[in-house]
């Protein structure tokens, strides 16, 4: 029994409706909305494969600010969850641990997150060390954002070539 993938996937309906007028707006504005929620539900691994199939799609120069744009308000939704949802209780449990944590991201900057984030630390543990230290939302949204931009950028760029 043989089953080709194209089947489950026609390319007829991608022609189509990139066909459309402000079409790779559009898909570029779907493209976020995904990223954005996969990466406020804490989905490890998905930012490479999101970045290489909307360059795949709308080219690199559109997919990169649509993956970026995505990445950093998923974050920021993850971030705020973390921030308010559970800081009072991990406070009351683990005081001590929380403060080392706090008095770290007070002195390290932005520097610390943005290498983490480069070389591929899962984006809930350091967007929970974040919300739980006292690194600023801004300061944080810029970090992320520069620290993403490589990955997005490559995979986004590769999945154009192809």
């Amino acid at each position: 029994m043989d089953f080709p993938l194209a089947a489950l996937f026609p390319t007829e309906i991608f022609q189509t409706v990139l066909a459309l007028p402000f079409a790779e707006v559009w898909l570029a504005a779907a493209i976020a909305g995904i990223t954005a929620s996969t990466f406020a539900s804490g989905i490890p691994g998905t930012l490479l494969p999101i970045s290489f199939s909307s360059g795949a799609l709308l080219g690199g120069w559109l997919a990169i600010p649509a993956v970026a744009v995505g990445a950093v308000a998923g974050s920021l939704v993850l971030y705020l969850l973390f921030e308010r949802g559970s800081q009072a209780a991990l406070l009351e449990r683990y005081a001590d641990k929380l403060a080392r944590v706090e008095h770290f991201t007070s002195k390290a900057g932005v520097f610390p997150i943005i290498g983490s984030r480069v070389i591929g630390i899962p984006h809930v543990i350091i967007t929970a060390l974040c919300a739980l230290g006292s690194v600023g939302r801004s300061r944080y949204a810029l970090s992320t954002l520069v620290g993403v931009l490589p990955a997005i950028a490559l995979s986004a760029t590769a999945g154009a070539a192809i």
